[in-house]
């Protein structure tokens, strides 16, 4: 768990083992939680995962302590801690991340601690089908698609035709 004392106490809740909640919670003080959550999870204090706990989540809170499994997106102001036995599936935000030895990490992270604005993109490259002869129209096709993807960036030139 954390190692300092001053976290430990900072745990009110608990969600006990076979329990299961669904929805928002907002909470004050810190939760444990030996059972399951699923949903969002919002607190300016700790959340620890227990051994057994599983959280499929999205969680904005000050620190996070994983020993069981957890899903989803954490955004924590303080550090993400992953010990031996934690599994983390999904996307980590944070200043400080510390992960054991044996522990299992599957995602991304972002160490500047916040979670970056959504923006749609669409695709650079596009398959199309091509003619068996040659193939030239689909490579055409996809360098028209890159430059008018490219188009945009500063100091961005097309390529220079090939000369046959």
């Amino acid at each position: 768990m954390f190692t300092n004392k001053e976290t430990s106490e900072e745990i009110a809740s608990i969600l006990g083992e076979g329990a299961e909640f669904t929805g928002e919670l907002i909470l004050i003080q810190g939760l444990r939680v030996d059972g399951v959550v699923r949903g969002k999870i919002r607190s300016e204090s700790a959340l620890i995962v227990g051994p057994k706990g599983r959280v499929e989540a999205e969680v904005n809170i000050r620190r996070i302590s994983i020993n069981g499994e957890f899903r989803g997106i954490i955004e924590a102001s303080d550090r993400v801690e992953i010990h031996k036995e934690g599994k983390v599936y999904g996307d980590i935000y944070t200043p400080c991340l510390i992960i054991e030895a044996g522990a299992h990490f599957e995602g991304r992270c972002e160490m500047n601690g916040h979670k970056p604005e959504k923006r749609e993109t669409e695709p650079k490259l596009k398959a199309v089908e091509s003619p068996s002869d040659t193939g030239r129209q689909s490579v055409q096709a996809a360098q028209s698609m890159s430059q008018s993807a490219n188009a945009d960036s500063p100091g961005w030139s097309p390529p220079q035709e090939e000369r046959d």
